[in-house]
């Protein structure tokens, strides 16, 4: 079994975002990514799948399909390779717990 929590788990910081690695699995990995208001994390793909929920705040979330609005207590995914772009229009902070599979090595380093 793997524990965690945020005060173990690594922790990486950008203006206006931070993250926390909270278990990285052979297939797996969940985090946490605190976005300020106005921040986002830029356009962007990758070829994990991605699940997200949003636990406090809310989230404006872009893809090639449109831009959407969602609430806390919601939940969304992309699939493999699918760009896309996740901005916090504010006026709180924006906390979402988000699921890769397969891990992304590349959030281990930044």
């Amino acid at each position: 079994m793997q524990f965690s929590s945020k005060e173990l788990a690594p922790y990486f910081e950008s203006e206006n975002r931070r993250r926390w690695v909270f278990i990285v699995g052979e297939r797996l990995m969940l985090i946490m990514v605190e976005l300020d208001p106005g921040a986002s994390v830029p356009w962007h793909s990758h070829q994990q799948e991605q699940i997200s929920f949003i636990l406090k705040g809310r989230a404006e979330v872009r893809t090639s399909d449109g831009v959407y609005l969602i609430n806390e207590g919601s939940a969304y995914g992309f699939k493999p390779d699918e760009p896309h772009e996740t901005r916090n229009p504010g006026p709180d902070k924006l906390v979402v717990i988000e699921v890769f599979s397969p891990p992304r090595e590349d959030l281990l380093k930044k």
